[in-house]
């Protein structure tokens, strides 16, 4: 299974960095007009928004190449909040959007999203 690239430092992303956690929720709506919500899941699902800046073209060009190897697929992400590795990941929709400003001021913008 692909593992998501760290930096050069070691890391696998940068401050400031935004984790939520989201429940899996199904709602079911009665003919009365009531409803009843509850979890398809025991547990909340992770997801992290990473923002990478000043990034040399070796990292930018590791991250996106990660990004397409896997595309949809499944691979295991570092939680730099716990350092726990998290075996089900996914890239969101959204993809990847990689820059270069400047020689050495790269950067990558993505969401990882940990999967059921």
């Amino acid at each position: 299974m692909s593992v998501f690239p760290t930096l050069k430092t070691g890391a696998v992303t940068q401050y400031p960095l935004t984790r939520s956690l989201q429940f899996v929720t199904q709602t079911v709506e009665f003919i009365d007009g009531s409803r009843q919500s509850y979890r398809l899941r025991g547990r909340a699902a992770r997801r992290w928004n990473i923002r990478l800046e000043k990034l040399d073209p070796e990292e930018l060009n590791a991250v996106i190449d990660f990004a397409e190897e896997v595309g949809s697929g499944v691979f295991s992400f570092v939680d730099p909040v716990d350092g726990s590795t998290v075996g089900r990941c996914a890239i969101a929709d959204a993809g990847v959007s990689a820059t270069m400003t400047s020689e050495a001021n790269g950067g990558a913008v993505l969401t990882i999203e940990e999967i059921a």
